[in-house]
């Protein structure tokens, strides 16, 4: 109950920092003059047509382009600090990136290629679970959407979905350039020009950037150096072709690429003061995600048709040392020099390609009944040999070469109309997903004790999923919206990537399908004459059979678990303008969640928090942008920019056995515009903070953490011109 007061009272803090003369206003008493301190109105695609934040009957988290400029949200990391609620497992490897929402999602990792628990789309494309974390290069938006999307979105996100919108080509020409140094070795370039290609019929739009930073842990072995550099280069190419003949079509053709180096250094022992490990080989990371799309836009009489036609995937090669000798040490009563080479390490090529179509009509925008229906179809095709070498353990002994793959059929459907009086509408929503999933695996042993000379495995699984949604939204005045939703989620059981169990001569079990039903209501108000906007959200999610990963670190053995859970909270957003100069908004989440089963295997037990779920989260935001001021023959507009991240404590595992610190995360951006130039000042963790991110438990008292990067400050400058 305690814990329970405290979120509520953070959210009752989060109004007061609004200054009282600015709550007593009423609609209607600002002058014409004030035009320029109302907030822009947000126009969102989150039910496939363009509508306004406020009509949609579920919560979202929108950055626009100029929040993603000036908070610099530049990745999957930056963009987690501004969204309360979210929680991110991430190594900064390109690799793993795992979000859970609401308390949904994967309760250590995602087990297959297709999970389902948050996925991320780029104009509309799903993205690979194992590359989902990339560089943001040149967006136009982001939208957070919360509670299940499997409804009308192209792979069944139970939790929420983060839809990525990038920037269109512009009609006439423009172009941009961004430099930035700082600490730690920290560089970026970035440019993007834009413009028509063809007269006024063919636009095209190019981006591009690179980055680099250096490591921040240390590796202590004879051989070491720093952990945690980073080198990463991306691009995307657009052209829209709007064809004479046809007015009204339009053909989007899109190809990107993000290709990463990096050492990450995974784990680090929370019984040590500093950040260090004692690994080697050194640990090495090559990750190339690319895509490459097509998109169809065409009015008819009655309907937008969209065809979305897209390829993607990603190739990856690592090579890990396995046993850190600081957390294996302690394990095993042996000293961590016993661990160093060649012992222990995995050698990995991991290819996923990845095909999607999507044939969707909408209702034109604006009209009175809105809806959209549409077929999908998907398909995974995932390759994975991984090759083991170790000391003391035969399933970190061997080759392995696992293949999958996944086809994928969809229908679905909504519609959204009013009912009675054109100020209360009812939705209604379903999708019926066919996923038919094989696996073929091989292992060849290495004559270590325990583990057979040779396996193999064949196995097919089906599921068949049904996700839908029921909304009511009612328009109690122009200003505020009421509404309530219930959403039924689902994603789809599988075999697991790794093959582990095959080195005693045991098939992979598959995993069940995992089914929810969430419930949400919430009031979403634009008051003070369009100065300001509070959104306002409870939901009580129900899960059956939640998927889990368990490694036994004493039988070393891989095992599928399936747990319910169950959470329950509320959110807050806000923005306010408080006058010409400044501007606040931010979130609070409060998340109450349970693990609601038993599992002797896992170690979980009734009771027990869902692992990385902060009970509290927030964000705020605080913007300054000056008046013009004459400078020699130039006119200077200055500008502030300080965000700030709260997550409280967290447990690590199923069976609480730690929890990781809890810890704040400020940033800034600080400088000015002269013309089409902008200088500035920045920084990336200005406190400092130890921040873990998420944690794993070895053994009795060997924990271990993955930590966020420490304080980065530096300066930078952009040059826009035409």
């Amino acid at each position: 109950m305690c814990r329970n007061l405290t979120g509520i009272a953070a959210a009752l803090a989060f109004f007061a920092v609004v200054p009282l003369d600015l709550l007593a206003q009423t609609p209607g008493t600002t002058s014409a003059d004030d035009d320029i301190y109302r907030l822009e109105e947000v126009t969102v695609t989150a039910r496939q047509r363009e509508e306004r934040t406020q009509d949609v009957p579920f919560a979202l988290t929108v950055l626009g382009r100029e929040v993603l400029t000036s908070r610099r949200v530049d990745d999957t990391l930056s963009m987690f600090r501004q969204i309360p609620g979210l929680s991110l497992t991430s190594f900064d490897d390109g690799r793993f990136a795992y979000f859970q929402l609401r308390g949904i999602g994967p309760l250590s990792q995602a087990i297959g290629p297709d999970d389902g628990s948050v996925v991320t789309y780029v104009d509309g494309v799903p993205q690979p679970v194992f590359a989902s974390e990339f560089a943001y290069l040149d967006l136009e938006r982001i939208e957070v959407l919360r509670g299940p999307q499997g409804t009308l979105f192209g792979r069944n996100s139970q939790g929420g979905a983060i839809s990525i919108t990038t920037r269109a080509p512009s009609e006439s020409f423009e172009g941009r350039l961004r430099l930035e140094g700082g600490e730690l070795g920290y560089g970026l370039a970035e440019t993007s020009i834009s413009g028509p290609l063809s007269g006024d019929r063919v636009r095209g739009r190019l981006s591009l950037r690179a980055s680099t930073v250096d490591g921040f842990v240390d590796n202590v072995a004879p051989r070491g150096g720093d952990l945690g550099d980073r080198e990463y280069f991306a691009g995307r190419g657009v052209v829209v072709i709007e064809p004479g003949s046809d007015r009204g079509a339009r053909i989007t053709l899109s190809a990107n690429a993000d290709h990463r180096d990096s050492n990450p250094f995974y784990y680090v022992s929370r019984a040590q003061p500093d950040a260090v490990v004692e690994i080697d080989p050194e640990n090495q990371v090559e990750r190339t995600a690319w895509g490459l799309s097509a998109t169809v836009e065409k009015p008819l009489t009655f309907a937008d048709f969209t065809s979305i036609t897209a390829i993607n995937g990603f190739d990856n090669e690592q090579v890990t040392d396995d046993t850190d000798g600081l957390i294996y040490g302690p394990l095993f009563g042996l000293s961590p020099s016993d661990f160093l080479a060649p012992l222990s390490f995995s050698d990995w090529e991991e290819e996923e390609t990845r095909f999607y179509q999507e044939l969707r009509l909408a209702s034109p925008s604006g009209r009175e009944v809105g809806w959209a229906a549409g077929l999908a179809y998907f398909r995974s095709d995932l390759d994975v040999e991984l090759d083991n070498r170790s000391s003391f353990s035969p399933i970190l002994n061997g080759d392995r070469d696992a293949s999958q793959t996944i086809d994928s059929f969809a229908v679905f459907g909504e519609v959204s109309t009013p009912i009675l009086s054109p100020r209360l509408k009812g939705t209604a929503g379903f999708r019926y997903t066919r996923d038919e999933k094989s696996l073929d695996a091989r292992f060849t042993g290495v004559g270590f004790p325990g583990s057979v000379d040779f396996f193999e495995e064949s196995s097919d699984a089906d599921f068949d999923l049904l996700t839908g949604r029921l909304a009511l939204a009612f328009e109690a005045t122009s200003a505020i919206n009421i509404y309530g939703t219930i959403g039924r989620g689902a994603k789809s059981g599988g075999f697991p990537r790794l093959t582990l169990n095959a080195a005693f001569g045991l098939p992979s079990p598959n995993y069940a399908e995992s089914t929810s039903l969430s419930y949400e209501a919430g009031l979403k108000a634009r008051l003070w004459d369009g100065r300001a906007r509070f959104d306002f959200s409870g939901f009580y999610n129900d899960v059956e059979d939640e998927q889990l990963f368990v490694l036994d670190f004493v039988a070393f053995q891989f095992v599928p678990v399936n747990l319910d859970t169950r959470s329950f909270g509320l959110e807050l957003q806000g923005d306010v303008v408080l006058d010409r100069r400044w501007s606040l908004s931010g979130g609070l989440a409060w998340t109450d969640s349970e693990i609601r089963e038993g599992d002797a295997f896992s170690g979980a037990s009734p009771g027990n928090p869902i692992p990385n779920v902060p009970e509290l989260s927030t964000t705020l935001t605080l913007d300054y942008r000056g008046d013009t001021l004459n400078w020699g023959s130039a006119e200077l507009s200055p500008f502030v920019t300080v965000t700030h991240q709260y997550v409280s404590e967290r447990v690590t595992d199923v069976a609480d056995s730690f929890d990781l610190d809890a810890y704040h995360n400020v940033d800034f951006r600080i400088g000015a515009q002269v013309g089409g130039l902008e200088f500035f000042a920045f920084g990336r963790n200005v406190l400092d903070e130890r921040q873990e991110i998420n944690g794993v438990l070895y053994g009795p008292g060997v924990e271990g953490a993955s930590l966020g990067r420490e304080r980065i400050i530096g300066v930078g400058f952009t040059s826009t011109f035409q």
